[in-house]
């Protein structure tokens, strides 16, 4: 038989020990290394969910606040802040007189007010008043389907931007009506006879208001319940200020207010609506430029001295510019006469 080398006889199978022995070194290297890194990983992840449920607790105010621009209602290069529902509120409470040291200096929202078995809601915005000196007061009646109420970080907070300016605060009512479509004028009496109390009974008292500047402001629906019932019926609401119908404003059908020498004088009546919001749009066919015109003609044969009516053109019922309009009035009412 043939004599193997000792040396050759061994070389393959000890290299090939040598070899295993490496390989299994490297593998568990390996491992140790994906252990390593799956560890990091498990770390990183814990770390991260801890630094998210800190920065969840964080108080609102660490947030920048959310703005709304005010172009689209005539305040050109105007952004403010988004007022609405997430303040102090007293929505579930029936009485309200509920109020701690200067929260009726606040923004409030979705406040209740019930009379005479009827409820409802209305908003008050009151930041930023310099509350040494008077403080007059604007009540917006929004149009029907109460967008500017259900939505107050859009039309009401610019509204309530203008009002600041002229140290006014601002109440958004919500009508009570809730048959049918949600309105201000088709249930104009029992509706009056809610604001009425809300005022009398709720505003008035809570808040030191300068009624020698009350102003009624209303939209489309809004502004036919202020010229058909508040200004026809319940003129004593405003002995100073004034009103502003803004696309509608019709004529009362029997009116039954005796307004005052002062009031016929002084009291400013303005009606705002587009060249083309005559009822062919067919996404509003109320006809609100007859409407103004009706309602101007009406006041003014009755005698109040400041009537205005402002047709715009190329203007139609969803264009008009609500906050520069109430700007105007308000700043023009300033001046000295």
């Amino acid at each position: 038989m043939t004599r193997q080398h000792p040396w050759r006889g061994l070389r393959w199978p000890r290299q090939q020990h040598r070899h295993r022995g490496r390989t299994s070194r490297r593998a568990r290297r390996r491992l140790r290394l994906l252990a390593a890194g799956a560890l990091a990983l498990v770390l990183l992840f814990v770390a991260t969910v801890v630094v998210l449920v800190d920065r969840a607790d964080e108080p609102p105010e660490a947030e920048a606040p959310e703005t709304v621009s005010c172009a689209r209602y005539g305040l050109d290069g105007v952004r403010v802040t988004a007022r609405g529902p997430g303040g102090p509120t007293d929505a579930a409470v029936l009485d309200a007189r509920v109020f701690g040291p200067g929260d009726e200096r606040q923004d409030r929202f979705q406040l209740e007010f019930e009379h005479d078995g009827i409820t409802s809601s209305y908003h008050v915005f009151a930041e930023d008043l310099d509350w040494d000196r008077p403080v007059g007061v604007v009540y917006h009646f929004h149009g029907d389907g109460a967008f500017e109420y259900e939505n107050p970080e859009y039309t009401a907070s610019c509204l309530a931007e203008v009002a600041r300016e002229h140290n006014m605060l601002l109440v958004v009512p919500r009508t009570p009506d809730r048959s049918g479509e949600t309105t201000w004028w088709e249930e104009r009496d029992s509706n009056a006879q809610w604001f009425l109390a809300l005022v009398e009974e709720r505003l008035e008292p809570e808040y030191d208001i300068d009624r020698s500047r009350t102003w009624l402001t209303g939209y489309s629906g809004g502004a036919q319940f202020i010229s058909q019932e508040l200004l026809a019926d319940h003129v004593d609401l405003v002995p100073g200020g004034g009103a502003i119908m803004m696309g509608g404003g019709q004529a009362p059908d029997s009116p039954s207010a005796e307004p005052t020498r002062e009031q016929l004088r002084e009291l400013r009546l303005r009606w705002d609506v587009g060249e083309e919001d005559d009822g062919r749009d067919s996404r509003a066919r109320f006809d609100a430029l007859s409407a103004a015109w009706d309602g101007h003609g009406w006041y003014e044969r009755q005698g109040y001295e400041h009537t205005r009516i402002r047709v715009r053109e190329d203007v139609d019922h969803f264009e008009l510019p609500y906050a520069r309009v109430l700007d105007r009035v308000l700043t023009s009412a300033e001046e000295p006469a």
